[in-house]
C-alpha cells in the first residue's frame, strides 16, 4: 500500500540571503498584480512536503540573523562552504550575486548534493556557463533555474493550448512590460521557448537607455519556426508584463495582471474572434513550488525540470545577444561566438 510518509525528504540549504530568498513574498504580497505564493526559495521549501529548510548561509550578518528568526532556521553560517562541509544538504538554493554563481556552484557542485535550485540568470557569461553545466553533468547533479512563470500551470495550460492547434500555427508574440534585457529578460526568453516548444535563430534590437542596471531592449527574436516575439521592455513602461501570443486560429493574452483569455476565430457566426473559456490550471502550488517538486522528481529519475542549466544558458546567450546587436545595430545570429561577454550587474542584483 502507498505510503506517503515513508517518501525521503531532502535536506535543503540556501545560500544567499537577500530577496529572492526571502524577504520578495512580503512585495509580492501587497502588489497589484496577482502572484501566487509562496514566491521565494525559503517559502517554496517551506511549502514542499518534501523537503526541510535546514540551514542559510550570507556574509552579511546583519541579514543572515534575519532570514534565521523569519524563517526558523538554527543552522545560520558566514560561510557557505563551512554550511556544505557540515549539514549534509541534499538541495541547495544558489541565491548570490550573478557575478558569483559560477563559483558557488561549482563549490556547491563538489559536494555530494542531488540538486541545485539556481537564480537566474545562469551565470555572468557563456563561459562561465558552460563550466558550470561540465560540472553538474559530471556529478549527476540535477538542476532547476528560477525562471518562475516557465513552472506556473497557467503558462503550462497555454503551452498545451498552443500545442493543440487551438491557435493554429503561432505567427507572433508581443511581450511587454517593465523589465530589463538581462533579468526579466531571461524571464521572458524563457517562457517563450517554452511556451512556442521552439529555439531562437537570431535577435534583433536596440537597448533602452534610461538606468544604468539592465537597460530594456526593444527588438525582435525570431524562432526557427518562423514564429517571431516582439520584444518592449522599459523602465518607464505602463504595462506591467503581458503577453499577446497571436496564431492563424486564435490569439491568447496573459500577463500579471491578466488572467488569461482565449480568443479564437467564429467559423460559425462570422469573420470576428469570440471568447472562450480559458481551461482550469490553478492548483494552490506557485511556480516556485512546482520547481522544487520538480527538481525532486527530477532528482527520482523523473523528467528534468521545466527550466535547466541548459536552458538557462540559452536564456543568457538571448540576452548577451540583444546587446551584441545593439551595439552592430544589427541582426545577430545565434549561437553568440563571445564566450567571455559580460552584460554588467553594478547593482549586484540576486534574482
Amino acid at each position: 500500500m502507498f505510503n506517503p510518509d515513508a517518501l525521503p525528504v531532502y535536506r535543503a540549504g540556501i545560500v544567499g540571503c537577500g530577496r529572492i530568498a526571502d524577504s520578495i513574498e512580503d512585495e509580492m504580497a501587497a502588489a497589484s498584480s496577482w502572484a501566487t505564493l509562496p514566491y521565494s526559495h525559503a517559502g517554496a521549501y517551506q511549502r514542499c512536503a518534501r523537503a526541510t529548510l535546514v540551514a542559510a548561509a550570507d556574509v552579511n550578518a546583519d541579514r543572515l540573523a534575519a532570514f534565521g528568526a523569519r524563517r526558523g532556521v538554527p543552522a545560520l553560517y558566514p560561510d557557505y562552504e563551512e554550511m556544505l562541509r557540515r549539514e549534509r544538504l541534499d538541495l541547495v538554493s544558489i541565491c548570490v550575486p550573478t557575478r558569483d554563481h559560477a563559483a558557488v556552484a561549482l563549490a556547491v557542485a563538489s559536494h555530494a548534493v542531488k540538486g541545485i535550485f539556481l537564480e537566474k540568470p545562469i551565470a555572468g557569461s557563456l563561459r562561465d556557463a558552460d563550466a558550470m553545466i561540465a560540472a553538474f553533468r559530471a556529478r549527476g547533479i540535477r538542476v532547476a533555474v528560477n525562471h518562475t512563470r516557465t513552472y506556473d500551470a497557467t503558462y503550462g495550460a497555454i503551452r498545451g493550448l498552443i500545442a493543440s492547434g487551438a491557435l493554429g500555427a503561432v505567427v507572433t508574440v508581443v511581450a511587454h512590460g517593465r523589465e530589463g534585457a538581462l533579468f526579466g529578460g531571461t524571464h521572458t526568453y524563457d517562457l517563450l521557448r517554452f511556451l512556442l516548444a521552439d529555439e531562437v535563430e537570431w535577435v534583433f534590437g536596440d537597448l533602452v537607455p534610461g538606468r544604468s542596471f539592465d537597460p530594456g531592449v526593444k527588438g525582435i527574436v525570431a524562432f526557427a519556426g518562423g514564429a517571431r516575439a516582439m520584444i518592449s521592455f522599459e523602465e518607464r513602461a505602463v504595462a506591467p508584463f503581458e503577453l499577446d501570443i497571436v496564431g492563424t486560429e486564435g490569439r491568447i493574452r496573459a500577463g500579471n495582471a491578466l488572467y488569461p483569455e482565449l480568443w479564437q476565430i467564429d467559423r460559425a457566426g462570422g469573420r470576428g474572434l469570440i471568447r472562450r473559456g480559458f481551461p482550469g490550471a490553478y492548483d494552490g502550488r506557485s511556480g516556485m513550488l512546482r520547481a522544487v517538486e520538480g527538481l525532486i522528481e527530477a532528482i527520482e529519475g523523473g523528467p528534468a525540470p521545466l527550466s535547466t542549466a541548459a536552458d538557462a544558458r540559452r536564456d543568457l546567450e538571448i540576452a548577451i545577444a540583444f546587446h551584441l546587436s545593439s551595439a552592430k545595430k544589427a541582426p545577430l545570429r545565434l549561437p553568440v561566438a563571445d564566450l567571455d561577454y559580460v552584460i554588467d550587474d553594478p547593482w549586484g542584483r540576486a534574482g
